[in-house]
């Protein structure tokens, strides 16, 4: 019987790819051809995932959609967008629903996401016996019920888990991928990991040549000391009053214009918190002017076909439009197209939403141009 790492190697391997030792890293993901810009380098469905929020109700179980949600009658914690979803969860979901039923309110209560996605991870392992089951060997070593052994396992998830985001990267949850877990973090990434539903998609943010290492890049560097000069700088606290806090981070806003450079990551900080207090208070003429300070110093930290990049974009090309700058609009909302076709694909619904708005906005375009030649 095959290895292990030989399954590893044989299915990366149908995949155009391959591992290999990395030095001061361990395990890397390399390719065996070259990619290209937009192409997808690898895909694949989570072994076990779990949404973020518990007993609310915000996605599907299964696809993490948010729509027409309804709760499991027996556990009341699952939460279903119907009934196709309900029964491809439930070989799974059984056994847990069970475990789930049988707590005292305030110990469901105490069900956390991380604790939900261990037991997924054991029911799931005792349920599969395949080729997937024997890859996550690589990642979390096989347990028994015993405290040592999950207190273990537990600690691997932070650096093994990925935020399972929506497409404007707002996080919906966690999943355990075994083969994307050893794709190393860069903060000059070649490639960018991006989801539909739970599925996950690595696609070239650049070309990728044969024997080239795959990089991406964390939302967040836990668990890495990162010494790349671009990510120095802080992050300010969060407050309940937007207004007030509004004027106070416009002060230190001031103030850091005259200590830093235009580019500076302490001052973007600043105005990416600025942008959404502005947002939250329905400002948008202030959100607009934060949103368009930002980009140029986005287009300096990222590659540039980073969906970042292309978000912020997509946010400035919305209040350009909601502002009625529609050539402004129409510029950004381009140029968010031309980034996010590469990182998102263009089947998505979110790209669908996105092309449309385009849509518009160019003909809303055209019309103002056309009744301006005729007065």
């Amino acid at each position: 019987m095959a290895s292990w790492e030989e399954q590893l190697r044989d299915e990366l391997a149908g995949r155009d790819l391959a591992v290999a030792s990395v030095p001061g890293k361990g395990r890397g993901l390399f390719a065996a051809r070259s990619f290209f810009p937009g192409e997808v380098v690898i895909s694949q469905e989570p072994y076990a995932s779990t949404p973020n929020k518990i007993s609310v109700g915000s996605n599907c179980d299964n696809c993490f959609a948010s729509r027409n949600l309804r709760k499991c009658s027996v556990c009341r914690v699952a939460w279903y967008c119907g009934s196709a979803c309900q029964r491809e969860e439930w070989k799974l979901h059984q056994l847990e629903c069970r475990a789930i039923a049988a707590l005292t309110e305030d110990r469901k209560k105490m069900l956390t996401p991380t604790i939900r996605l261990m037991v997924r991870l054991v029911l799931r392992r005792k349920l599969q016996d395949d080729k997937m089951a024997n890859l996550v060997q690589l990642i979390l070593p096989s347990f028994e019920l015993d405290l040592k052994e999950i207190t273990h396992t537990f600690s691997k998830f932070a650096c093994n888990a990925h935020t399972i985001c929506d497409p404007e990267l707002r996080p919906l949850g966690t999943g355990l991928y075994p083969v994307l877990s050893i794709i190393n973090h860069s903060c000059v990434p070649n490639a960018v990991l991006i989801f539909e539903g739970q599925t996950a998609y690595v696609r070239a943010l650049q070309p990728i040549s044969k024997n080239e290492e795959d990089s991406e890049e964390d939302a967040l560097l836990e668990g890495y000391r990162c010494n790349d000069q671009k990510c120095d700088g802080f992050l300010l606290p969060n407050a309940v009053d937007n207004s007030e806090v509004g004027s106070m981070y416009k002060t230190i806003e001031e103030l850091e214009r005259k200590l830093y450079h235009p580019l500076s990551i302490t001052l973007l900080h600043t105005r990416e918190t600025l942008l959404k207090i502005y947002m939250e208070l329905q400002d948008w003429q202030t959100a607009l002017m934060y949103c368009r300070l930002t980009i140029p110093v986005y287009e300096r930290i990222y590659p540039p076909f980073h969906p970042m990049i292309g978000l912020q974009f997509y946010t400035c090309g919305k209040l350009e439009w909601l502002l009625e700058y529609t050539e402004d609009a129409l510029m950004s909302l381009t140029r968010a197209a031309d980034i996010l076709r590469i990182t998102h694909g263009t089947k998505s619904e979110f790209m669908k939403e996105l092309l449309g708005k385009l849509e518009e906005v160019r003909a809303e375009a055209s019309f103002r141009l056309s009744a301006g030649d005729e007065q």
